[in-house]
């Protein structure tokens, strides 16, 4: 058997790889071989209404995302799963989910109840009590996909300045009217008052049925009597039961919380009687 000499072996070896190490060396050493064999593929991204095709070295979806330097998080949603092996043409959909608490505070809006009264007539509008808006303090966990808000909840709410709500009382009667309230008013002052009620005619009002008030207006229905003391002549009021007034007549008999109220008939007045009504000052 032939021997073999070592060093002429060893000669062979280094002739035979030195082209191939050359290339290595020329690629930036065993990191730019290893690179150099790496296989690639082309990948699309799907973010929002965004698309971005990228090359990967990856070998799975989960890989894949970390190269694009996203750091995924328990909540996010990916699409193949994380563990899929990567193909060439493949799309991942990322859904990024980010979860924020935050306080805020709310304005809370008042709304407007309307009670509507055969006391007024059709286009006769009292304001009787304004609104206020409120105030809310939150505490609120959100959720954002892609940037977008997507869910919202409550965690805990305080009040802050409770809402009031406005009522606005608004007629429905059709009755002809000497003295018809002519523009919106509102409520300044409510007083509780014991009502009666008079016919201008000779029937209730005799020697003294001129047909006229005390300030000089015609009487007819929408005009009372009040204690100017009480109440200052020509203000103008509502009457519950009644409807829209004006403080324009005086009686003898008509001192402090009383007021008298003008019907038309003589019937109306008898019917109406003596009864404790509320009275609405307006301005």
């Amino acid at each position: 058997m032939a021997k073999v000499n070592p060093r002429g072996w060893r000669k062979f070896v280094w002739k035979a790889a030195a082209p191939a190490l050359a290339a290595v060396l020329a690629a930036g050493g065993w990191h730019g071989y290893r690179e150099a064999h790496r296989v690639y593929h082309h990948v699309v991204f799907y973010q929002k209404d965004r698309a971005a095709v990228v090359s990967t070295p990856a070998g799975t979806v989960g890989e894949a995302v970390r190269d694009q330097g996203i750091r995924l998080k328990p909540q996010d949603v990916v699409v193949p799963d994380p563990s899929t092996p990567v193909t060439e043409g493949m799309e991942i959909d990322l859904g990024l989910v980010e979860r924020r608490v935050e306080e805020s505070r709310k304005r809370i809006p008042f709304t407007t109840q309307t009670l509507y009264t055969d006391t007024l007539n059709v286009g006769e509008i009292i304001d009787v009590e304004e609104g206020r808006d409120g105030l809310e303090e939150q505490e609120t966990e959100s959720y954002y996909l892609n940037g977008e808000a997507a869910f919202q909840k409550v965690l805990q709410s305080k009040v802050l300045t409770p809402v009031k709500n406005a009522k606005v009382m608004e007629g429905t009667a059709l009755r002809a009217k000497l003295y018809p309230l002519k523009k919106r008013a509102k409520v300044r002052k409510i007083i509780g008052m014991e009502a009666t009620a008079y016919y201008p005619g000779p029937e209730d009002t005799w020697p003294y049925a001129s047909g006229y008030t005390a300030s000089g207006l015609k009487a007819a229905y929408g005009v009372v009597a009040v204690d100017p003391r009480f109440i200052r002549l020509k203000t103008l009021l509502y009457v519950e039961g009644y409807g829209f007034a004006i403080a324009a007549d005086t009686g003898g008999a008509i001192k402090g919380d009383k007021i008298d109220l003008c019907f038309d008939t003589y019937e109306e007045a008898v019917r109406f009687g003596r009864k404790k009504v509320k009275v609405y000052l307006l301005r």
